[in-house]
């Protein structure tokens, strides 16, 4: 991305945004999954537990879903199936921050789904 101030009558920025168009989320160096269609019959229960989850986390914190989470990690954690933090943290898309501010919840919803 590149941004260059134009100078004219009036000076202002100039700012040009690529986007990629993103098909595949990168669960592991190993797997891909395009879309929900693609979990089993489980990784689908539990992605749907992780999704009631986030929505109770984001109401409680008057934030949007998204924030708390993607779908697209939510899909990856329902398919890797981590057992510890560190399992979590191995996790494309999951960082260290969010495995400490939700990393028990998550290995709690995936011990009850």
């Amino acid at each position: 991305m590149n941004a260059k101030l134009v100078a004219d009558e009036i000076t202002y920025w100039s700012v040009l945004i690529y986007y990629n168009d993103k098909k595949n989320t990168v669960i592991s160096s190993k797997t891909t999954v395009n879309s929900e269609s693609e979990l089993s019959d489980e990784e689908k229960i539990i992605y749907n537990k992780l999704k009631d989850w986030r929505a109770d986390e984001a109401r409680e914190a008057q934030l949007p879903a998204y924030i708390i989470f993607h779908n697209s990690h939510l899909m990856s954690i329902a398919r890797h199936k981590p057992c510890t933090l560190d399992d979590l943290g191995n996790v494309t898309g999951i960082g260290k921050r969010k495995v400490e501010k939700f990393g028990i919840e998550i290995l709690e919803v995936l011990e009850n789904a």
